[in-house]
Formats: C-alpha cells, sequence, structure tokens
C-alpha cells in the first residue's frame, strides 16, 4: 500500500473515531442528565445524523436548559484539556496523534458551530431550542455567545493545536 494512501486511511479513521468520541460524550451526558433527573425514555437513533436521548414530558425549567446545555459544555471542556495538554503531544503513536487532533478539532469546534449558526439552517434547533425554551428568553443570545467560542475556538486550534501538530508530524518518525 503506497504511503499516500496509508496517510488517507489514517486521517479518515481519525474522523471517524472524532465522530464516535464526539456522539459517546455529547449524546452520554444528554443519557447521564436523563437518568438523574428521571426523565428517560429510550435512544432514538438518526440515521446519518447519529443518536438522541429522548425524554418524557417531565423534562421543563432549568432542567431542560441544563440538559441541553450541559453536552455542549463539556464537549467544549474536553476540547480544551486535549488543545492544552502537554501529554497529548509527547505520544509517539502516530494514529493515536491523528485520533486526536481530529476528537480536539471536534470537541471544540462543533458544538459551537452548531448552536451559532447551523441552528439557523437546521429545522428543530435541538440543544438551543431546548436552552432557550427552559429559560424562557431570545436565542439571540446563545448565538453570540457560542459565535464567540467559536471564532476563540478557530484561533486557539490555528494558532495552538495545529501548529504543534505540524511540528510534531515534521520530525521524522522514531522508531
Amino acid at each position: 500500500m503506497n504511503s499516500r494512501m496509508l496517510k488517507s486511511i489514517k486521517q479518515w479513521t481519525g474522523v471517524f473515531i472524532a465522530i464516535i468520541c464526539y456522539y459517546i460524550i455529547h449524546e452520554g451526558t444528554h443519557l447521564l442528565l436523563a437518568l438523574l433527573f428521571g426523565v428517560f425514555e429510550r435512544i432514538r437513533f438518526v440515521g446519518i445524523w447519529g443518536i438522541q436521548i429522548v425524554t418524557d414530558s417531565g423534562l421543563d425549567g432549568i432542567r431542560l436548559a441544563l440538559f441541553s446545555i450541559l453536552s455542549s459544555i463539556v464537549t467544549i471542556s474536553i476540547g480544551y484539556i486535549l488543545a492544552f495538554s502537554p501529554y497529548i503531544y509527547k505520544l509517539k503513536n502516530r494514529a493515536l496523534l491523528i485520533a486526536f487532533y481530529y476528537i480536539t478539532l471536534c470537541f471544540m469546534l462543533l458544538d459551537p458551530i452548531y448552536i451559532s449558526v447551523l441552528t439557523l439552517f437546521i429545522g428543530g434547533g435541538g440543544d438551543l431550542n431546548g436552552i432557550t425554551t427552559g429559560l424562557q428568553t431570545s436565542d439571540i443570545p446563545f448565538r453570540i455567545i457560542f459565535g464567540s467560542i467559536a471564532i476563540l475556538n478557530i484561533f486557539l486550534f490555528i494558532k495552538k493545536v495545529s501548529k504543534q501538530y505540524k511540528f510534531i508530524f515534521s520530525k521524522p518518525k522514531s522508531y
């Protein structure tokens, strides 16, 4: 197998692992909160869009807002931990480094971009609707907050994470 194809396979595997990790953490947070609040009904598979945690109608007010926002806070926080952890950058396994690169990218950017911008184009709005319904407020402040987080995280990812990974991958492999 040529090196170009092997590189592509490693990259796509890293993307796939990042998506799986994102769903485990993001939806896992929803699941834990639904169980904690006693409102868990079932897990629904939504085709290529992944999974959703379905709750009964007992979730409202601040509990609905917490259920909707904590999963994003957790994924973004893990993204920061991965971005600023010196231990990640010391790993010797390149396949693992590639996976962590995409996991960090996904965790830092997916929820902020989704909540701030993509919900404008996707019916339902998911977590944003839960936050605004639970708090009985406008979505505009949350779009601004998450949009600001997205801009900050794009900047951090380009200036910190990408630079660090480029440096690591520019070094010759050590066996």
